[in-house]
């Protein structure tokens, strides 16, 4: 990819290069005898929020930074600064030095060493987008405000309605000479509204995300804002029962997201992970297929390399429901003597650590209204309040919750202020089919989800 007309990120890197190179030498260390790398980073971003029609707040922001890591006889050291002036990235390197002189040995870990076959993706970067006239940004804006009071009268004040660009672009270079990079633009809306009917009042929220800015879903995003936020009104407390459940996709998203974890190298190794000695074994239904891709068209974390040079690619972790992969970087590929992932994710201001990227359930074939006419009588979740609190070790939870009671296989009326209980991995194994609802929530997508028997304690 050509270098982008003043970025300022390639004369940094220069000047890093001959930093480390320097600090080297100082060292009497040979040509060779050091291992680095050099990540480097810019960002900016601009938030425009609307109330009642107006400019609720505009911020712009912008940052940059840069991190070194070196590998001295086995040991690592690692430093950064959020500046780009020479005498900032000078002291960087010669931290860096010092850290790796106290540091226990790692022989597991290597710097450089990038892919180099890397896969082309689709472009991500809108400069259309970011050519869009301000006032034009902040008619979307007050768009999505109008929207989504339009979408339904019962919707009477938002809390915002805001309109988000972002962008940025990385450059990640070793020792040996090679630099990658990547750059991309992100643009979401956002809302948050209250909606008030026979002196019951309840709040509702969206969001939606895209690459490119003409296929911002502001429709979308009203739309849904207004059913989040009118679809409990009325709701009153469910008796106590054991029922048949659809679990809405928002809702198993974050289940998802609670597992994922589970699947890093580094978690399984320290004995952190819920999946503890199952690798290759049957954890899950037959038909869940849990995938993580990096190479996702549309996706917040699609990119071609991870923050070590490895190449992105898409794991099947789950397929038909055993447990197939780890996510690995480089580190715990070799301990595992497997192959890396391409799991590694940074920041400028920590080490690289393993990350999920597009991590998602694949769907079933069956919409929504099958999986609710399937239930008969039962419930659809559409909120579990603290899906985090659960167990890490166990996967038990016990959270409130609300949702819809389903009777005669149709939704019938809003219920909240009860309780359910069970086990996240438990959901996933008895589960009996899946929707092809599937979306994203930012890096986690997944459809709504059908399970046998669910235990909501109510009145």
């Amino acid at each position: 990819m050509a270098k982008p007309a003043g970025s300022g990120l390639d004369t940094a890197l220069d000047t890093a290069r001959a930093a480390v190179e320097k600090a080297t030498a100082k060292l009497g260390e040979k040509p060779g005898a050091v291992q680095y790398e050099i990540f480097l980073n810019r960002s900016s971003s601009t938030k425009i929020e609307s109330k009642d029609q107006k400019v609720e707040s505009f911020t712009r922001s912008e940052d940059v930074g840069l991190s070194i890591r070196v590998k001295r006889q086995n040991r690592v050291g690692f430093s950064f600064t959020t500046s780009l002036a020479d005498d900032a990235i000078i002291r960087a390197a010669d931290s860096a030095f010092q850290v790796a002189e106290v540091m226990p040995e790692e022989p597991d870990v290597d710097l450089g060493g990038f892919d180099a076959k890397l896969p082309t993706l689709e472009n991500r970067f809108d400069d259309a987008g970011l050519a869009v006239a301000v006032e034009e940004k902040i008619a979307l804006a007050k768009r999505l405000e109008k929207l989504c009071r339009e979408a339904d009268p019962r919707v009477k004040s938002l809390r915002s309605a805001a309109f988000s660009e972002n962008e940025g672009e990385y450059l990640l270079a070793s020792h040996e000479g090679a630099v990658l990079r990547h750059r991309g633009t992100m643009f979401s809306a956002s809302l948050a509204c209250k909606a008030e009917e026979n002196g019951d009042a309840q709040m509702g929220y969206e969001y939606v995300f895209s690459p490119f800015l003409s296929k911002l879903d502001l429709e979308f995003c009203a739309k849904g804002g207004a059913q989040s936020a009118t679809e409990l009104l009325g709701a009153t407390k469910p008796r106590s029962m054991k029922c048949p459940a659809v679990i809405r996709n928002d809702v198993v998203s974050e289940l998802v997201e609670f597992i994922a974890g589970s699947f890093a190298g580094d978690e399984i190794e320290k004995g952190k992970s819920l999946l503890q000695g199952k690798h290759g074994e049957k954890v899950f239904a037959d038909f869940i297929q849990i995938l993580d891709d990096g190479l996702r068209p549309g996706g917040l974390a699609t990119r071609p390399f991870d923050a070590e040079g490895t190449a992105s690619r898409t794991t099947k972790v789950v397929e038909n429901g055993v447990f197939k992969s780890m996510l690995l970087d480089r580190k715990y590929a070799k301990r595992f003597k497997l192959a890396p992932t391409g799991n590694s994710s940074r920041g400028v201001k920590a080490p690289p650590s393993i990350s999920t990227t597009n991590f998602y359930l694949e769907p079933g074939t069956r919409s929504l209204a099958d999986l609710v006419r399937d239930v008969g009588n039962g419930i659809l979740i559409t909120n579990l309040m603290g899906v985090h609190t659960a167990n890490s070790v166990t996967g038990n939870f016990s959270v409130g919750a609300s949702g819809i009671l389903i009777e005669n296989g149709k939704l019938a009326k809003p219920v909240k202020g009860f309780a359910v209980a069970g086990n996240v991995l438990g959901l996933f194994r008895d589960a009996k089919a899946l929707g092809s609802d599937l979306r994203f929530f930012g890096t986690v997508g997944a459809p709504s989800l059908l399970i046998p028997e669910l235990a909501v304690s109510g009145d």
